[in-house]
């Protein structure tokens, strides 16, 4: 091994020991818990108080992270998922120990779009979840949502164990196929049902000149059953849509969310669509009006968190906006940060997470932004340079974030500025992990 790969491995191997203590010491407070139920408390209250800040970073084996996705976290195996494009699976990480700990293999990884083909029809895994029987979903190139066991008692373990195709006639003939990937989903764990979006699939028709590529037909939900054999219960096609993000379920209303973006070509307003999974209908719809909300029309909406008290935060218009999810009435346009991809609420301390550019300051780096979920307010911006699509723990309350490069780091690592570069990993993406401290970390 290389010297400078040695030194790496032996920074990490510190950090991890860091970490694995930090989280050890919290669970262990957990264990006696009627004994010290009002250390606990005291404990929790402080933690959620203080401010966060970057303790550490996790390296991924394999090839260097340049396209990734969603990520998960799932408190029954106490792990941290995340679709890794860039090594063709889905990586898993003990959310305990911070450590890697294997990955789900045989996905599409990061093929393109639009080529008419199984192996050009879309990148893959994006969407992400695990269900309380310890089942990976991810939805995958080619139309294709994979379901694999991630239960390490399972002789199916790491093994994908299901492929259900959301393919429909009207962008797939059986010999072309242009449905494109089947990007994010959720999950109805009072029915066992997923529900999937395919965002941009494309006519089969030939393109008619001067036209090069083929034209757009209107983005699609897919109701899954979770049960095997995992039949395509249904469909529901979004006229005139400019695209598909986030499913999300609302155990309190039994009801899904769908993140629905808007078309600048028809006018069509981003929105919130609110979906009976049993009816498979639309029941009804929350128009998000950009120009009347944020001052600049907009029509971009992606990922959606259910919070307490029905506050839901939505990513849209560039900014993180927090409905009430009964009514779809707007509590508060959060002006400090922008919205990102995923967002994330955590039970453990209360909050919101997402990352985008920093608006309070003139520079804009990208960092993670940190929201009161009962008050709906700002609370702060922590530096975090190329990270993305943050998910939580609530039981450490540590967050997570992907850290993604580029090509073009990769080929030089001394120009890194990531997030990873500052523990002594260049040239390689990582995974970035946040906590609450008594110190703000803000490298």
């Amino acid at each position: 091994m290389k010297l400078k790969e040695l030194a790496g491995y032996v920074l990490f191997l510190g950090l991890a020991v860091t970490l694995t203590s930090s989280v050890s010491a919290r669970a262990g407070e957990g264990k006696d818990k009627d004994k010290d139920d009002c250390k606990e408390s005291d404990h929790h209250e402080h933690n959620a108080k203080t401010p966060v800040g970057l303790v550490g970073v996790i390296p991924i084996p394999g090839n260097p992270i340049t396209s990734a996705d969603i990520a998960w976290v799932d408190p029954g195996t106490e792990r941290y998922y995340f679709a890794d494009r860039s090594n063709f699976g889905v990586d898993i990480i003990d959310a305990e120990s911070n450590v890697w700990v294997g990955r789900v293999t045989g996905m599409a990884g990061p093929k393109p779009s639009g080529g008419g083909t199984a192996d050009t029809n879309g990148p893959g895994p994006n969407g992400v979840l695990v269900t309380p029987n310890r089942k990976l979903w991810a939805g995958d190139g080619n139309s294709t949502v994979r379901v694999a066991d991630v239960d390490p008692d399972s002789s199916h373990y790491l093994s994908i164990i299901g492929s259900i195709s959301t393919a429909i006639p009207a962008c797939d003939t059986g010999a072309t196929h242009y449905c494109g990937r089947a990007d994010e989903l959720g999950y109805d764990p009072k029915d066992r049902i997923i529900l999937v979006a395919n965002n941009a699939p494309l006519s089969p028709a030939a393109p008619v000149p001067p036209a090069t590529a083929h034209a757009p037909v209107d983005p699609y939900a897919t109701f899954i059953s979770a049960v095997p054999p995992y039949p395509v219960l249904g469909h529901i096609v979004f006229a005139g849509a400019g695209g598909l993000e986030q499913p999300l379920w609302d155990p309190e209303i039994h009801r899904f969310f769908l993140t629905v973006p808007g078309n600048a070509t028809t006018g069509k307003l981003p929105s919130v669509a609110v979906i009976n999974a049993t009816s498979m209908m639309v029941e009804k719809s929350y128009t998000i009006d950009c120009q009347a909300l944020t001052g600049i029309p907009g029509f971009g909406t992606t990922g959606i968190a259910l919070g307490a008290f029905q506050h839901l935060l939505v990513s849209a218009c560039g900014s993180p906006i927090i409905l009430n999810a009964l009514n779809g009435h707007v509590i508060n346009v959060i002006k400090q940060v922008g919205g990102g991809d995923e967002v994330w609420y955590n039970s453990g301390d209360g909050r919101f997470y997402v990352t985008g550019a920093d608006k309070t300051q003139a520079a804009m780096p990208q960092s993670l932004g940190v929201i009161d979920a009962e008050t709906s307010n700002w609370l702060q911006n922590v530096k975090a340079l190329r990270a993305k699509n943050p998910a939580a723990f609530a039981e450490t309350n540590n967050i997570y974030t992907i850290v993604q490069i580029n090509a073009a780091i990769v080929a030089a690592p001394a120009t890194d500025d990531s997030v990873c570069k500052d523990f002594g990993f260049r040239g390689t993406g990582c995974i970035a992990v946040f906590t609450h401290s008594d110190r703000d970390d803000d490298r």
